[in-house]
């Protein structure tokens, strides 16, 4: 039976050759899949970790699993957290927040 606990490596796909410097318009007609988006390297990777400190020095041992989704969510029953897969690049992050006018998740408190 396959593990349900997602390692910050996932499968690698090959990314589309500067996706960040298209339009809004071309950037909009292609696959999140093709883009190659990854949380090791962008700034998710510091807030995990951080997030993991801060549990661990409240007693928490627990290091909850993280992934990038559609949207923040944990799945039922499931002890993971899916996080929005525009928080994982700055151009993402702008289009969100210029199609949307915010983009969750985009400014530390």
């Amino acid at each position: 039976m396959p593990s349900l606990k997602p390692s910050l490596k996932t499968k690698k796909s090959k990314p589309l050759l500067a996706w960040d410097k298209l339009s809004d318009e071309q950037l909009l007609q292609l696959r999140v899949r093709s883009l190659g988006l990854r949380i090791e390297g962008s700034v998710l990777e510091s807030r995990i970790a951080q997030l993991h400190q801060e549990m661990k020095e409240k007693g928490l041992l627990f290091k909850p699993p993280c992934y990038l989704a559609d949207e923040w969510l944990c799945p039922d029953r499931v002890p993971i957290i899916g996080i929005p897969f525009y928080l994982a690049h700055s151009r993402l992050t702008a289009l969100e927040k210029k199609m949307m006018l915010e983009a969750e998740g985009a400014t530390e408190a």
